[in-house]
């Protein structure tokens, strides 16, 4: 998991892509939707500027606040690779703490902008610069 980390780590960087999430008990029905299921990226923006499918392209959240982030093709030989943490979601805050990242990476933070039963989007601020991520179920 630590090739993983500092990958992302060095990916952030690049690209700016980097999650973190919260949620409460009510696992985001404040925005009429549910943010418990897999959902498959969409569309993302950095800084405005159109950045393609979001590199986590799929985003699985689970009733126990438990998440795996998927990012397909990203290992040696293009295997998939994965992240595991446990998310929060407190109004449209959602906060997720991975289990195994490199020392200052182990929070992303998130404002959930949409949160319907078919739409996932949210943003975070990455090198001073918004990255918007869209997902759908």
């Amino acid at each position: 998991m630590k090739k993983i980390s500092t990958f992302l780590s060095i990916f952030i960087f690049i690209s700016g892509i980097l999650l973190s999430c919260s949620s409460d008990d009510d696992n985001g029905t404040e925005n009429n939707g549910s943010i418990i299921g897999t959902w498959n990226g969409i569309s993302s923006t950095y800084n405005g500027q159109n950045a393609g499918i979001p590199d986590n392209n799929i985003v699985i959240f689970n009733s126990n606040n438990r998440v795996e982030f998927i990012y397909e093709g990203f290992g040696n030989n293009g295997q998939d690779i994965s992240e595991e943490g446990s998310w929060t979601l407190n109004g449209t805050n959602l906060r997720i703490q991975w289990d195994d990242a490199d020392p200052g990476l182990e929070i992303y933070n998130l404002q959930i902008l949409e949160l319907t039963n078919s739409t996932l989007k949210w943003s975070t601020q990455v090198d001073g610069k918004t990255l918007t991520e869209t997902f759908s179920k």
